[in-house]
């Protein structure tokens, strides 16, 4: 993938999108229906200064879950910008390091740092505010899935062949969209049932660290779940009923993190 050739701010990637702005597509994260799921979560969890400022940024119809996949069918258009969406940690690291995994701050980490910091700016121009919360609102979801921690070797198990009662796939895809498709339902319907089962215990404990500390719980799933197949090309069904609850936590855990840092940012 290409990658950028120096930092950029967040005021800076969004001129970038506004010279290029052309339809494109590449590989997803969550694919459509993890993002609109995070985004939907998020959504019940608003403040009501919240819900009227998104209203505010965004263009008339638009809701958050259609911003939230914007970065992966608009945004992809740019090759630049592909590398902000994952982070590759070294092998033999327990935890994301900045100078060591994102040198040029073109991952997913800081990517979403800037595009918060443009959201709270309270000068930033409204197309500017626009560009940061979707890529907030979709980087969010993007760091809480864990292959989007995993190896720079396997492309975060892009290349990674697997099979599941018969159908071929990679394993970044098949954490992308197979473990989501089997929960069932529209994205309503599984933000909905998401959504209700988190504890009240659990929405104040998951309301706290930040982009570093998520991506290094993305970093231990990685390694302790997603890449635990061994050498076999077949996933087992020991293996999808394991995978299936760590991608329901991680969608409500993006989506009640991403309420916490939108009502920080407009309060």
């Amino acid at each position: 993938m290409p990658t950028l050739k120096a930092p950029l701010t967040g005021c800076a990637i969004a001129t970038l999108l506004l010279v290029q702005w052309v339809t494109g597509s590449s590989a997803f994260a969550w694919r459509d229906k993890g993002h609109r799921v995070v985004a939907l979560i998020a959504e019940a969890n608003f403040t009501q200064e919240t819900r009227k400022r998104i209203q505010e940024i965004l263009p008339a119809g638009t809701t958050l879950a259609d911003a939230a996949v914007w970065p992966d069918h608009e945004g992809r258009s740019i090759g630049d910008l592909n590398p902000l969406h994952y982070v590759s940690i070294a092998e033999n690291a327990e935890s994301y390091d900045q100078a060591r995994d994102c040198p040029q701050r073109d991952c997913v980490v800081e990517a979403l740092k800037w595009f918060l910091a443009n959201l709270s700016d309270k000068n930033a121009p409204t197309i500017i505010k626009r560009i940061a919360l979707r890529y907030v609102a979709h980087l969010v979801g993007d760091m809480h899935q864990p292959l989007h921690a995993g190896r720079l070797k396997d492309r975060g198990g892009a290349e990674i062949k697997v099979s599941y009662h018969g159908q071929t796939t990679n394993l970044h895809y098949f954490w992308d969209l197979d473990l989501v498709e089997m929960e069932g339902g529209s994205a309503e319907e599984l933000a909905r049932r998401l959504g209700a089962a988190v504890t009240e215990e659990e929405r104040l404990r998951w309301q706290s660290g930040g982009p570093v500390q998520w991506t290094d719980e993305s970093l231990m799933l990685v390694r302790t779940r997603a890449y635990s197949l061994g050498q076999s090309v077949e996933l087992s069904d020991e293996y999808v009923e394991m995978a299936r609850p760590v991608v329901r936590t991680r969608l409500a855990q993006a989506g009640i993190r991403l309420a916490w840092l939108l009502n920080s940012a407009f309060r």
